[in-house]
């Protein structure tokens, strides 16, 4: 009777512990956000104040950088498991239309280094995959874990100082991106276009 009843219940066991990894392995959505900056050199009075993962505000009029000004947008964004437990992975900030990625933050140090930065067990780089001499991809190993402000949060800055338009920059998770490839030997797989866990935020760039 035991050997008839072993097969069952360790298949059983087997099924559960799968559905735990399965879980775990992917996050169930993910918010992208203007950050207003506020208090800060780069506030946004264009942005609502309490923009955030749990109320972003996805919008946002800025002005050409053009008059020696540095007019850096902030874009943060957040993976979630389920409910409101915050994933850790890969992602891709994508640009886009005007305007560029200006940076793409190490998630785990202070210091960065472009075009890309593997300082630490985290990493981030950017590619210009267009080859029009703009950053137009920001990938990330993992959220920020610095031990401040912003941890648990995927963050890039996007900048302009050319022409008028709007800039549609897309968040997502994505895990077939390759920390060691450039822009040429990525995989065929990476990027936002093949995933539903994704988010987008449009900046509208004026004289």
């Amino acid at each position: 009777m035991k050997r008839k009843w072993l097969i069952p219940v360790v298949g059983m066991l087997v099924a559960v512990t799968a559905s735990f990894a399965s879980a775990a392995e992917t996050p169930s959505r993910a918010v992208a956000y203007v950050n207003p900056d506020t208090g800060a050199a780069t506030e946004n009075p264009n942005v609502d104040e309490d923009s955030s993962c749990e109320s972003p505000d996805r919008r946002d009029r800025q002005k050409l950088s053009t008059d020696g000004s540095d007019r850096n947008v902030h874009v943060d964004a957040c993976l979630f498991e389920q409910g409101d437990t915050a994933f850790d992975g890969q992602v891709t900030f994508q640009s886009r239309g005007p305007g560029a990625i200006s940076a793409c933050p190490d998630p785990d140090q202070v210091v960065a280094q472009a075009p890309q930065v593997m300082n630490g067990d985290k990493v981030a780089y950017v590619h210009d995959h267009n080859g029009d001499g703009r950053n137009d991809h920001c990938h990330q190993t993992g959220y920020q874990s610095k031990d401040a402000a912003g941890d648990d949060e995927y963050h890039v800055r996007l900048n302009n100082d050319s022409s008028t338009g709007f800039q549609r920059v897309i968040f997502c998770f994505d895990p077939q991106q390759d920390a060691a490839a450039d822009a040429s030997g990525q995989p065929s797989g990476h990027g936002c276009s093949d995933t539903d866990v994704r988010s987008r935020v449009r900046l509208r760039w004026v004289r």
